[in-house]
């Protein structure tokens, strides 16, 4: 699990640039960068051919020949299309690419920009195959999806514009205008930690950041792994404090298909075992946070999982 403290602090001080953290397929024209992540995907494992179970969604997938995630084209540091070679890159679109290459033996993704609200209904109505975007497990959210995972684990924290004062913790909130995404756990932490806030949501991480910079709130609540890649894109954008939630991410799976998240549970294990989920860290969110990639949250090991 990453030090949230560590990643509070990365926000203040100077990090690096976006190029470092590529995240490409073999398919991709070479830029600057760009070798680092095509290595991880060349050394990413293939299942078994007796793994993909006739009739199962593992063998629909191959057939099609691309896995179709559900995800962003907006989020540094975890899954950001490269204005240069279109390539999508990131923590989160790694690992899409890696379960890609494990089912079909190629990384062939075709992301489906998706939003908090619309991903329960892109799952269910088997738009997408599986959602990597931060996906916090919720015993509620598990009623209408399958989590795997959680392969991540973060935790809410605070934004403001830089300068602001007087906002460090949750409870400082209250008398404030507090900017949310819609459908996120950050609506219920509000109003169990700061009940006289004024809670003002939008439906998207982009639009929320907007929203910040033209004073249409005090202050952003949203997970720390964004708000550290928002803070390294913008500078007049600062995280204060420390995390007051701990968020695991799962892996977002069309309810009621076990064979699936075993399937995906068990490639989980394999590349948390032979190194492969530690370097996809390295590559990506670790370009911004110092020390040693994080031990993997154990899988199954929260409510909803």
């Amino acid at each position: 699990m990453v030090s949230m403290k560590r990643l509070a602090a990365v926000a203040a001080v100077s990090m690096l640039g976006l190029s470092a953290c590529a995240g490409t397929d073999s398919a991709s024209p070479a830029v600057p960068g760009e070798a680092k992540g095509n290595d991880l995907i060349a050394s990413a494992p293939v299942a078994a051919a007796a793994d993909i179970l006739p009739g199962s969604t593992m063998e629909k997938i191959k057939q099609r020949g691309e896995l179709i995630v559900g995800g962003s084209l907006d989020a540094p540091l975890l899954s950001q299309q490269n204005p240069t070679t279109g390539e999508v890159e990131g923590f989160d679109a790694d690992m899409g690419k890696a379960l890609a290459k494990f089912i079909i033996g190629e990384p062939k993704v075709k992301i489906v920009n998706s939003a908090s609200e619309t991903r329960e209904a892109l799952l269910s109505n088997g738009t997408v195959d599986v959602v990597f975007q931060t996906y916090t497990i919720t015993p509620e959210r598990a009623e209408q999806v399958a989590f795997a995972g959680p392969y991540y684990s973060s935790g809410l924290s605070l934004a403001v514009r830089k300068g602001t004062t007087g906002i460090t913790k949750p409870e400082d909130l209250n008398g404030k205008t507090v900017i949310a995404g819609a459908n996120t756990p950050a609506v219920s932490a509000i109003k169990k930690l700061a009940p006289q806030a004024k809670i003002v949501t939008f439906g998207s991480d982009p639009e929320c950041m907007q929203a910040l910079k033209q004073e249409r709130g005090d202050a952003y609540v949203q997970d720390e792994t964004l708000l550290v890649a928002n803070a390294q894109k913008d500078p007049s954008v600062q995280v204060v404090g420390s995390p007051f939630t701990e968020d695991p991410y799962g892996i977002g799976l069309k309810h009621g298909d076990d064979q699936f998240k075993k399937f995906v549970n068990d490639w989980l294990k394999k590349i948390q075992a032979d190194g492969l989920w530690q370097k996809t860290w390295k590559n990506s969110l670790g370009t911004v946070v110092q020390g040693e990639a994080p031990t993997p949250p154990q899988i199954g090991s929260v409510p909803g999982s």
